[in-house]
C-alpha cells in the first residue's frame, strides 16, 4: 500500500525529474551527456549556420544514438535548417517548444553519461568563431575612375 501513496504523492505534487534546472538549461538533458552545446546567441550566427554541416560531421562516428535538440526560440528559417542536416546525419532531431534556456540554442548529446570536459562551441572548435568569415575582393578602379577620380 505505501508504493501506492508513494506513486500518489509524487503525482500530486508535480513533475518528477532529477536535476530540473541543469534539464531546462541543458535543453531537457543532462550536462554529462552532452558533446557540443552551441550559445543561443552563436546558434543565430551566419557562420554558425555554414559550418553546421562540418559540426555534424565531426560526431558521424560518435556513440550513437546521437541527438540534436534545438531550441524553438530561434528563427524558423534556422530551426528548419538545423533540423534538415541532423537528419541527414542520421541524427534524432527536436525541436522543443516548451520554455526552454535562453542561454543554448542547439545542444548535441547521446542517451548516456559521456562526461565531455568541454562542451562549449568555442572549445570544441576552438578555429570555428576565431576564423571570420572572408570579406568580399575590393573592386580594381577602372582606368578611368582613376584618371577622373
Amino acid at each position: 500500500m505505501t508504493n501506492l501513496e508513494n506513486r500518489l504523492d509524487r503525482a500530486s505534487s508535480g513533475e518528477y525529474r532529477l536535476n530540473p534546472d541543469e534539464q531546462k538549461l541543458y535543453l531537457n538533458t543532462f550536462r554529462e551527456r552532452i558533446f557540443l552545446a552551441i550559445t543561443f546567441d552563436d546558434a543565430k550566427t551566419p557562420l554558425v549556420k555554414t559550418s553546421f554541416n562540418q559540426i555534424l560531421s565531426h560526431f558521424d562516428l560518435a556513440d550513437q544514438p546521437i541527438f540534436v535538440k534545438i531550441c524553438g526560440e530561434l528563427p524558423d528559417d534556422l530551426t528548419g535548417y538545423y533540423l534538415k542536416l541532423a537528419v541527414e546525419h542520421h541524427f534524432e532531431g527536436q525541436i522543443l517548444i516548451e520554455p526552454a534556456s535562453d542561454q543554448y540554442g542547439v545542444v548535441i548529446h547521446t542517451d548516456h553519461a559521456v562526461n565531455r570536459d568541454m562542451i562549449e562551441l568555442r572549445d570544441v572548435f576552438p578555429d570555428l568563431l576565431s576564423n571570420p568569415v572572408p570579406d568580399q575582393p575590393t573592386k580594381k578602379k577602372s582606368f578611368f575612375s582613376k584618371l577622373f577620380g
